[in-house]
């Protein structure tokens, strides 16, 4: 009898977020997959003046990087933890930081439909990317702002990207998408896969098609929906 061929041999992932998610890529590479790393955006801590976190009801956190910026402080906190997805949970559940509430969907936008039930008249601080949109800070009730890392777009490796054919390019924010399409990228002889919805509509708003977006916005799922596609070859 002979072996089945691994899903993804043959194929090639590119991931381009600020870290490299290691059990992702290493869940790609079992399924037969070559995969590169070509980080499109970077980020770097701020050294900016605390703010009095006891003064608050809530700590709201969005990214993995917030929430590593914060547990560098050692802060001992009374207020409730408020996590947009698994990855940034998990940080905050290893420096000794319980979420108190995750979204069902791990979005900005699902989190502010979600979260006013929960927190009412609470005074909330937001702990923040300099690229951070003002979703959050659109809620119904208090919501101060904390800048803890600025983002900046690698169009030096964004050149380098736009060079390559035949990939699946995986994009995890839509900074990433704008570093792609700034360095000349026009979506041919790629395919693309997105996580998050916010992410899909950045490609599709400058001509993109994607080709692959999980239901749950993880790493691991986009690599399991590339999978999926490859049966339909």
């Amino acid at each position: 009898m002979s072996k089945e061929k691994p899903l993804l041999e043959g194929e090639t992932v590119v991931f381009t977020g600020s870290r490299e998610p290691a059990e992702a890529v290493r869940h790609a590479q079992s399924l037969g997959a070559k995969t590169l790393y070509f980080p499109l955006v970077t980020t770097s801590i701020r050294q900016s003046e605390k703010p009095d976190f006891n003064s608050y009801d809530w700590l709201i956190f969005t990214s993995r990087t917030s929430a590593q910026a914060f547990c560098q402080l050692h802060e001992t906190v009374g207020a409730k933890i408020a996590a947009v997805g698994d990855q940034t949970a998990a940080v905050l559940q290893q420096h000794g930081y319980a979420p108190d509430f995750i979204p069902k969907v791990f979005s900005a936008d699902h989190f502010i439909q979600e979260f006013p039930a929960i927190a009412g008249n609470s005074k909330c601080l937001f702990i923040k990317g300099s690229l951070a949109k003002n979703t959050i800070a659109s809620m119904p009730m208090q919501v101060d702002e904390w800048t803890v890392y600025d983002t900046v777009l690698n169009m030096e490796n964004a050149r380098k990207l736009v060079l390559l054919k035949d990939v699946t390019i995986l994009f995890a924010s839509p900074s990433a998408v704008s570093a792609y399409r700034q360095a000349g990228g026009d979506w041919s002889n790629i395919r693309t896969a997105a996580i998050g919805h916010v992410t899909q509509n950045a490609i599709q708003a400058i001509g993109g098609t994607v080709d692959f977006t999980p239901k749950k916005y993880t790493y691991i799922e986009v690599i399991n929906e590339i999978a999926k596609g490859s049966l339909s070859k």
